[in-house]
């Protein structure tokens, strides 16, 4: 005889069913948890995203779009690598510098600029040879440098609007200029620049208006400042040889970090200031990173094998090594390392939010970094 089970008995081999589904899924989100954090597999994977066309490693960024020189042709593309346009240039010698505004190629005297929009903003010259640009908002500053009538070298900076008309001129006779940029809404230049006429070098860090009038001035003699950063906010952070040492907009000294033996290898400046370091002594790969921040408080990340470059975001720092991408806090905690199928040789960040990967056989690769 045939006995139909009770709707009680149904009722509870459903729910036991029920929770050894539930159970067998725990133990799959614990498996997937355990093997993502705790071991070299990783589920997470880069966002390695390949470029139509092959970047070069001068590419530079912005929001805008990529920008880049080969040969003789100047190319705009946008933050995926597709080319937005080319234009052919008069030389394949010319150099590239460009702001989030415009777009300028130098060569001996002669400089020119456009906008994103390819427009023509003007072609214009300069005095003197033409060593480094810097691009503004608005206006344009060029370094430059020419023998007086006695043989000796003379430095200079001019300062242009975005017309290519002379505003300023700033002269640095013998002092070559080491850096140079713009900050701020009304595009402030600072100028750092060394000063080894007397006995002990004198690191000179100064500001001027577009009109080339000095407004501030920052000495240093007891080191050679190699590097200079202007946050958005006007604080000043110079990088020398052995420390660095942040100034507020008035140039007054606020603080100071011990950094002998180490240099400089990347900054994120946005709403926070973030700067790391690596050993000096660096040949291709490095084993730790010194961050600081704002208030120059230090964090030591130690990086695993073969580490050869570095990004860093306003939120996390990326270490490139041949077959990984790993991601950092900016507190120091690992919290991924993801193995890749390329085989990277180099690696470049070209804005807050996009860093750029080359492969042995030459391709190269997008990233977005948060």
């Amino acid at each position: 005889m045939y006995l139909r089970p009770s709707r009680r008995k149904k009722r509870r081999k459903l729910t036991n069913m029920i929770i050894l589904i539930a159970v067998i899924a725990a133990a799959a989100v614990g498996v997937f948890f355990l093997i993502n954090n705790f071991t070299d597999i990783g589920f997470w994977k880069p966002a390695l995203t390949e470029t139509e066309s092959i970047l070069p490693e001068t590419v530079q960024g912005n929001e805008n779009g990529l920008v880049y020189l080969t040969e003789d042709k100047l190319t705009l593309a946008d933050l995926k690598g597709k080319t937005v346009w080319d234009t052919k240039l008069d030389s394949a010698d010319a150099k590239l510098s460009i702001s989030p505004t415009m777009i300028c190629t130098y060569l001996g005297k002669n400089l020119q600029a456009v906008s994103y929009t390819q427009q023509q903003l003007f072609s214009s010259a300069v005095a003197s040879d033409i060593l480094d640009v810097r691009c503004g908002k608005n206006n344009i500053a060029v370094s430059g440098s020419a023998a007086d009538e006695t043989g000796q070298i003379m430095y200079y900076i001019y300062i242009l609007n975005s017309k290519g008309e002379q505003t300023g001129q700033v002269d640095y006779k013998t002092r070559p200029v080491i850096d140079f940029g713009f900050y701020g809404d009304n595009d402030t230049l600072w100028v750092l620049s060394l000063d080894t006429s007397n006995v002990v070098p004198v690191s000179n860090i100064s500001t001027y208006t577009t009109t080339g009038k000095a407004t501030s001035t920052i000495q240093d003699n007891t080191q050679i400042i190699e590097q200079v950063y202007v946050a958005d906010g006007g604080m000043t952070y110079a990088s020398g040889t052995n420390t660095l040492v942040s100034y507020d907009i008035s140039s007054k000294k606020q603080k100071e970090a011990l950094i002998y033996g180490w240099k400089p290898i990347a900054v994120s400046n946005g709403k926070t200031f973030e700067l790391a370091y690596i050993p000096r002594s660096t040949a291709t790969y490095f084993e730790s990173v010194k961050l600081f921040n704002n208030e120059l408080s230090e964090t030591v990340l130690h990086m695993p094998q073969n580490v050869f470059s570095i990004a860093l975001s306003q939120q996390k720092l990326y270490a490139f090594s041949p077959d990984s991408v790993s991601t950092y806090s900016l507190t120091g905690e690992l919290e991924k390392t993801a193995k890749i199928n390329n085989t990277l040789v180099s690696a470049k960040q070209v804005m807050d939010t996009l860093a750029i990967a080359w492969d042995q056989e030459g391709k190269s690769y997008l990233m977005p970094l948060s």
